[in-house]
C-alpha cells in the first residue's frame, strides 16, 4: 500500500476528513440503515416519508445513487492516491463534496418545503465533481489507464437523470431503466477493481498462484455488462435473457480463475469471492426467465452490498494503521449479508412468503452494516493509529 507522506501541520485536524474513504464509508454505512428502517417500516405499515415522495423510487434511488455512489466515491477518491502518487482530496475540498452528497438525503425529508427540482440537482451534482476531482489526479501524472472510471461516473449521472425524469413525468419505466442500468454500471466497476484487488489480496494471503489475465475475458465481462444496460431501455426480454446469460458465464469463468478454493479460511478473503459470485448468479436467474428484481437483487444486496461491506472493513483497516484482521462482529455480518441475499430472491420467487423474508433480508442488512458502523466509526473518526498522514 502506497503512503502518501505530508507534514503533520498540512493535515485537516478532523480526522474524518483526512481521506475520502473516512466520511463516505461511515455515513454511507450509516444511512443505508437508516434507509432501510424506514423501508421495512414501510412495508409493515409504519409510513415516515412524505406524502409527495414515491416510496418504491426512494427506496430504489437511494440505496443505489445513495447509498452505493457515496462508498464508490469514497473508495475511488482513495484508491487514485495509490495510483498517482499524489495526495488525495482531503479537508475543506472534501467536506464540500460530503454536503454535496449528503445534502439531497436530508432535503427529502425536510418538512419546510424544499423545490425538489433544487434537490434533484445537488444530487445530479455529486458524481460529475467526483469525476472531476478523479480527472485531475489522473491526468496530472497522464495515468490513463485509470481515466475509464470518468466516463463510467458520467454515464451514472444520466441513469440517475434518467430515473429522476421518469419521476416527474410519471414514466415508470424510466425510473426502472435508470435505476436497473445503474446497477449494470455500478457492476461494472466492482467487476472491474475486483479483477484487480481479489485475485491479488488471494494471492498474497494464501499459497495459491495468480494466473495471468485473459484480455478477451476481460473485455467481454465488461461488453456484455454494457450490452445488457443498453437492452434494458430496449425492453427487449428475449435480448435482456440472453445477454444476462452470456455475462453471468463470462463473469463466472473470471472469478474461477482468482484462486476462491484459496479463500476459505481468511474473511477477509471468502467474503470479497463469495459477495462477487452473486453477480454471476443474479444474472443467470434474469437469464433463466424469473422476474427482473429477483436477479437484480441477488446482484444489489450480495454483489454489491457485500463487496462494499468487505472492501470497507479491509481498506478501513489498511488506511487507518491497523492490521488486516476485521473484528469478529464485522465477520459475522459478512454472513448476515449472503443470508439477507437469499431471503430477498426467496422473497420474490415465494410470493406466498414474501413479507416475512423481505423483513428477514431487511434485518440482516441492518445487523451486517450496523455492526460495520459499531466497529468501524471510531477506526474512521480518528487519526491512523501508526501515525502516518491519510
Amino acid at each position: 500500500m502506497l503512503n502518501i507522506d505530508e507534514p503533520a501541520h498540512l493535515q485537516p485536524k478532523m480526522a474524518l476528513f483526512r481521506l475520502g474513504f473516512r466520511p463516505f464509508f461511515l455515513f454511507a454505512s450509516v444511512f443505508s440503515v437508516f434507509a432501510l428502517i424506514v423501508w421495512g417500516g414501510f412495508l409493515s405499515g409504519i409510513n415516515v416519508l412524505p406524502n409527495t415522495l414515491n416510496p418504491l423510487w426512494w427506496h430504489g434511488h437511494e440505496m443505489i445513487f445513495g447509498f452505493t455512489c457515496a462508498v464508490v466515491a469514497g473508495f475511488l477518491l482513495t484508491a487514485v492516491q495509490n495510483w498517482t502518487g499524489r495526495p488525495g482530496v482531503k479537508g475543506l475540498a472534501l467536506l464540500g463534496l460530503f454536503c454535496v452528497w449528503l445534502l439531497p438525503r436530508i432535503l427529502l425529508f425536510a418538512p419546510f418545503g424544499i423545490p425538489f427540482t433544487l434537490i434533484m440537482v445537488l444530487d445530479l451534482l455529486f458524481l460529475p465533481l467526483t469525476a472531476t476531482l478523479l480527472a485531475i489526479s489522473v491526468i496530472q501524472v497522464r495515468q490513463w489507464r485509470n481515466f475509464v472510471f470518468i466516463p463510467i461516473l458520467s454515464l451514472l449521472t444520466l441513469l440517475n437523470a434518467a430515473s429522476y425524469y421518469g419521476l416527474l413525468t410519471q414514466k415508470f419505466e424510466w425510473i426502472n431503466n435508470g435505476l436497473y442500468g445503474a446497477i449494470l454500471v455500478i457492476s461494472i466497476i466492482v467487476a472491474l477493481l475486483g479483477g484487480r484487488v481479489i485475485p491479488f489480496f488471494t494471492e498474497r494471503a494464501t499459497q495459491w498462484q495468480r494466473e495471468s489475465s485473459l484480455p478477451w475475458l476481460e473485455w467481454l465481462s465488461f461488453a456484455s455488462l454494457l450490452a445488457l444496460t443498453m437492452s434494458l431501455f430496449l425492453q427487449h426480454e428475449l435480448s435482456i435473457r440472453v445477454i444476462a446469460g452470456l455475462a453471468s458465464l463470462v463473469l463466472l469463468l473470471r472469478w474461477n480463475r482468482w484462486g476462491w478454493r484459496a479463500s476459505w479460511g481468511v474473511p477477509l478473503l471468502w467474503s470479497l469471492h463469495l459477495s462477487y459470485l452473486c453477480i454471476p448468479i443474479g444474472l443467470a436467474l434474469i437469464a433463466v426467465g424469473l422476474p427482473l428484481s429477483v436477479g437484480m437483487h441477488a446482484i444489489t444486496v450480495g454483489g454489491l452490498g457485500g463487496m462494499i461491506l468487505a472492501m470497507m472493513s479491509r481498506v478501513s483497516l489498511g488506511h487507518t494503521g491497523r492490521q488486516l484482521k476485521p473484528p469478529r462482529p464485522v465477520v459475522l455480518g459478512f454472513a448476515l449479508i449472503l443470508i439477507a441475499t437469499l431471503l430477498r430472491v426467496f422473497a420474490g420467487i415465494l410470493t406466498q412468503w414474501s413479507s416475512e423474508f423481505l423483513l428477514g433480508a431487511i434485518s440482516g442488512w441492518i445487523l451486517a452494516f450496523g455492526c460495520f458502523c459499531y466497529c468501524y466509526g471510531p477506526m474512521l473518526c480518528q487519526p491512523r493509529a501508526d501515525g502516518r498522514p491519510g
